[in-house]
């Protein structure tokens, strides 16, 4: 089964990719504080948490590329994809330009600075901490809940077809 972190993990590489050919002329758009704004809700938000991985999951998936291509070069492919992974670390800020975007399209000025407030109080510095274990343990509790109801829901069908005439 997918795990809930692989599924978010690839849709942040997929936001990153339809973002960052989105992005560049749009800023404009929007108010330089309405951008500070979205930076800020975008940056607190638990999903920046998961851009940190997003380039060394690129560089692993052109590594493995490379090297399947040239199993031989395994030792230097590796410390070129690393070297040359390194060197584009600074590209991160296009990252995190990019994401403000998509937030500054989504909501108003006022609706981030209340987002950024809400992700530095105490109690959004907690959802933080806890988000991951949070949608795993919430996404097993509908699996849970699915399979239960499902179950009932077939028996109780049966039953009902049952006193119709019709058997299973």
């Amino acid at each position: 089964m997918t795990s809930f972190r692989t599924l978010l993990r690839a849709g942040l590489i997929a936001f990153a990719m339809m973002t960052f050919a989105a992005a560049p002329a749009s800023a404009q758009e929007f108010s330089e504080a309405h951008m500070a704004a979205a930076r800020e809700a975008a940056t607190n938000s638990p999903l920046a948490k998961e851009f940190d991985q997003v380039l060394p999951m690129l560089a692993q998936r052109v590594q493995d590329r490379l090297i399947r291509m040239r199993p031989d070069l395994h030792s230097q492919i590796t410390d070129v994809v690393q070297k040359t992974a390194l060197d584009l670390a600074v590209r991160r800020v296009d990252l995190d330009n990019a994401a403000a975007l998509v937030w500054a399209r989504t909501f108003t000025q006022e609706e981030l600075e209340a987002i950024a407030a809400f992700y530095t109080s105490p109690a959004g510095k907690k959802f933080q901490e806890v988000s991951g274990p949070l949608g795993q343990n919430t996404v097993q509790a509908v699996q849970n809940w699915s399979n239960r109801v499902g179950e009932e829901l077939l028996d109780k069908s049966r039953e009902e077809l049952k006193k119709e005439g019709v058997e299973f």
